[in-house]
């Protein structure tokens, strides 16, 4: 997420194309959603990540904590229940995804639809405080309940801009959504994601 922020704050053009280059990695995150999380997950929103993360470029972050591959995992955090896996690294692609859907599957929590799951995966579980304080779970109360602080960003001509977390790990899970939709076949109707 933030290597897309910082890319679309300098006006780069990270993720033209990249419908075509996701359409490469649907089988391979269908797969290993299905081990996951069984075969009736809407693994398309796993691609979906895939396009807000990376725009399914296999790249090294900008985030400054070494975020890296098609799903932007920083493996040192993730080391331990990665390595339990299987995991050992995720250098290679499939690796990559295989973690992605090891992780997708730590951080989802039965009582909340997908969104949290994936606003977990981008911005940690202060999501689940938000609802909390919202007294239900809908995304714009929860939204409403963000209390976060800004990140900065320094373009190359030397112009600071800072946005809001809130606004970032919010309009995670909305991206995530609207992208997955370009690659689903069918609608689940087993997971809820709002």
């Amino acid at each position: 997420m933030r290597l897309f922020l910082f890319a679309t704050l300098l006006g780069g053009n990270l993720f033209g194309g990249s419908i075509q280059r996701c359409q490469a990695y649907v089988h391979d995150v269908r797969v290993a959603h299905y081990e996951q999380f069984g075969v009736d997950y809407p693994y398309q929103d796993g691609v979906g990540q895939l396009v807000q993360e990376s725009g399914c470029r296999n790249v090294l972050s900008y985030d400054g904590v070494g975020s890296e591959g098609l799903p932007q995992i920083t493996y040192r955090l993730w080391q331990k229940p990665l390595s339990d896996h299987g995991v050992k690294s995720i250098k290679a692609i499939p690796d990559q995804l295989k973690a992605q859907a090891i992780i997708m599957k730590s951080v989802y929590d039965k009582k909340y639809g997908l969104w949290v799951t994936y606003q977990t995966y981008n911005g940690g579980g202060l999501v689940s405080k938000e609802i909390a304080r919202a007294g239900v779970e809908n995304w714009e109360k929860a939204k409403a309940n963000c209390r976060r602080g800004q990140s900065c960003f320094t373009y190359p001509s030397g112009k600071k801009e800072c946005v809001s977390n809130c606004e970032i790990n919010y309009d995670y899970s909305v991206k995530v959504w609207k992208y997955g939709q370009q690659y689903s076949l069918y609608k689940s109707v087993k997971w809820r994601y709002w």
